[in-house]
């Protein structure tokens, strides 16, 4: 009854009444035996109900329930596989292109608001670097981080330097300092002089900048799915809700800081920290090559969301985004 209730309620967005589900679930009981059971969910903490008249509406303890005991097997149709990764094999060279697929197909697979962070290391860690000649005293500066993404900067030097230098100087900071963070980029840059120097330095200074940057990125997708959500017709709801995914400092912070390999994390209304919430869950997983370096992703919706249908997303897309991490890492 439960499982009824829920379903009801997630397809309709409306309170569900006994006779509502004697007609359309064909019980062979009378609309009074069910209200007696809908009374009993509710005594339980499962159900509660609006108004004195209305039917009933899950509590966000039913709805735990539900996904714990009664949800169906979260999955994704086989077409539905093949299009989305057919989409991320398009992107697979371009760490920022793979992150908008991402966000972009969680968003129509489930008709929700997506979040997806970039795969990174608690630190930024570098792994090649590239020191190209652009004039005499003039260069282009390429650091490839962790996760395969790329930082690139001009450099005006104070010494000049030859194409010579410049490869060798590339080797040697790629051999010496491949997944060293900012820290120990800045402890080297301390013993190297000249245009080495000024290179180093510079290294140091693009890491301490992604470090920075990236601490508050967070790709976005679907917040119009939310506005056309019944439970967001109130400009109130939908203000606060614009407001926090404009923010992504702020929409950062709702993410979990700790997931364990290949779980989901469901975060359901009151569950929430942050008020703004308290009326959305939150799926959530997380993606990556190792413990290392990993990223999240997921997707934000009204508590009545299609649960086993955002798992089932959630699931698939970080599969695919942990499979371009190990290929970005050369794994």
């Amino acid at each position: 009854m439960l499982g009824a209730v829920i379903r009801e309620y997630i397809a309709t967005a409306e309170p569900v009444a006994s006779a509502q589900l004697v007609r359309g679930y064909r019980l062979d009981v009378s609309p009074a035996t069910v209200r007696n059971e809908l009374a009993a969910l509710e005594d339980a903490g499962l159900l509660t109900h609006p108004h004195t008249s209305s039917g009933r509406v899950p509590t966000d303890l039913g709805y735990r329930y539900f996904i714990e005991t009664l949800m169906p097997i979260p999955s994704l149709r086989a077409d539905e596989q093949v299009t989305v990764s057919h989409q991320f094999q398009q992107a697979l060279q371009d760490t920022a292109a793979w992150l908008r697929v991402a966000a972009s197909s969680l968003a129509r697979l489930t008709a929700e608001a997506s979040i997806v962070t970039p795969p990174a290391s608690k630190r930024t860690t570098l792994r090649h670097v590239e020191v190209v000649p652009i004039q005499e005293r003039r260069v282009l500066l390429v650091a490839v981080a962790d996760g395969g993404a790329v930082r690139q900067q001009v450099l005006e030097l104070g010494t000049a330097a030859t194409p010579e230098q410049l490869r060798t100087l590339s080797s040697r900071l790629t051999e010496s300092l491949g997944g060293a963070t900012a820290t120990k980029v800045h402890e080297a840059a301390a013993a190297e002089k000249g245009a080495d120097a000024d290179i180093t330095r510079a290294l140091a200074r693009i890491l301490d900048e992604y470090d920075t940057v990236r601490a508050r990125e967070v790709y976005v997708d679907g917040f119009q799915n939310i506005l056309a959500k019944p439970e967001f017709a109130e400009s109130d709801r939908s203000r606060a809700m614009l407001s926090l995914f404009e923010d992504h400092t702020r929409l950062s912070e709702i993410l979990p800081l700790d997931l364990g390999d290949g779980e989901v994390h469901i975060t359901i209304g009151r569950e929430h920290r942050h008020e703004s919430l308290r009326d959305c869950s939150l799926v959530i997983g997380r993606y990556g090559a190792s413990g290392d370096v990993v990223g999240l992703v997921g997707v934000v919706g009204p508590t009545r969301m299609d649960y086993a249908r955002s798992i089932g997303a959630v699931r698939y897309v970080g599969s695919l985004m942990s499979d371009l991490v190990r290929v970005m890492e050369g794994r």
